[in-house]
């Protein structure tokens, strides 16, 4: 997992709910390596958009958005 430091994967996800984008889904997945992600989809206004990343700090911020509208992983 990546560090501490700024994930501009974040960054887009922050931007896009505050422009009323709404969280619809989390899971995580494993890549070849072993590496986890978290990937969280977005939707807004019948589109979607997903995003995956392994930044530490992004897997603190999934946890929150989970709690905040009621999600877990699937």
């Amino acid at each position: 997992m990546a560090g501490w430091g700024d994930d501009p994967v974040m960054a887009e996800v922050q931007s896009m709910l505050a422009d009323g984008w709404v969280p619809s889904k989390v899971r995580d997945e494993r890549d070849a390596t072993g590496t986890a992600f978290d990937v969280v989809t977005l939707e807004k206004e019948g589109a979607t958009r997903e995003f995956r990343s392994d930044h530490l700090a992004f897997h603190r911020y999934v946890e929150g958005l989970m709690e905040d509208f009621g999600l877990s992983y699937s």
